[in-house]
């Protein structure tokens, strides 16, 4: 009997063995234990996976942030290239324009000559301007150094001190960039 009393006995602590995580067999009691020491690491877990997700979020936006920040800038420089793309061209046609003013100049008012020149200057200023090509004729308006470039001054009492009396050279622009400044002559205060 003391037999059968053994093996129910080992029955009955096989069914209270629990295994343990680090492969050593546990008694029913550190069942409690192992809940509370699961339970304590799994809040410890979760902060740290709440951290690891809280990172991961915030690379997500910079990282967002970043290909808007690079999307914007290749637009702009996209926008910058097709803008100014005839750059080159058009400072290779002003001598063109300077050539028909000079021509318009020698040749004699009502000629046939000066109104085949007249008509082709016009073509072709037309043809530049839907480029963004603008011409700078600032006769009567205040001296811009950004714009014009003073050639001399002029002792005046007719126009106000550092206004353009006279240009020697128009000046060009593509848009808001600078091609060639106008050639001026600047007035100043008569002594």
């Amino acid at each position: 009997m003391s037999e059968q009393q053994d093996k129910k006995n080992d029955g009955a602590e096989s069914e209270t063995e629990l295994p343990r995580q680090d492969g050593f067999a546990a008694d029913a009691g550190d069942d409690q234990h192992l809940d509370e020491s699961q339970g304590s690491g799994h809040s410890a877990g979760s902060d740290s996976g709440e951290d690891e997700l809280g990172r991961l979020r915030e690379a997500l936006l910079r990282t967002r942030a970043e290909m808007d920040n690079l999307q914007k800038r290749a637009e702009r420089e996209i926008e910058k290239s097709r803008r100014f793309a005839v750059d080159s061209l058009l400072r290779d046609l002003i001598p063109v324009i300077d050539s028909l003013d000079q021509g318009l100049e020698s040749a004699g008012e009502g000629s046939s000559l000066n109104e085949g020149l007249s008509l082709t200057r016009r073509q072709l200023l037309n043809a530049l301007t839907r480029f963004g090509l603008e011409e700078e004729n600032p006769t009567g308006k205040p001296f811009d150094p950004q714009w014009h470039e003073a050639m001399s001054m002029q002792p005046s009492d007719q126009h106000a001190p550092d206004t353009v009396v006279a240009v020697l050279q128009k000046g060009y622009r593509l848009h808001d960039r600078l091609l060639r400044p106008a050639r001026v002559i600047v007035a100043r205060a008569m002594d």
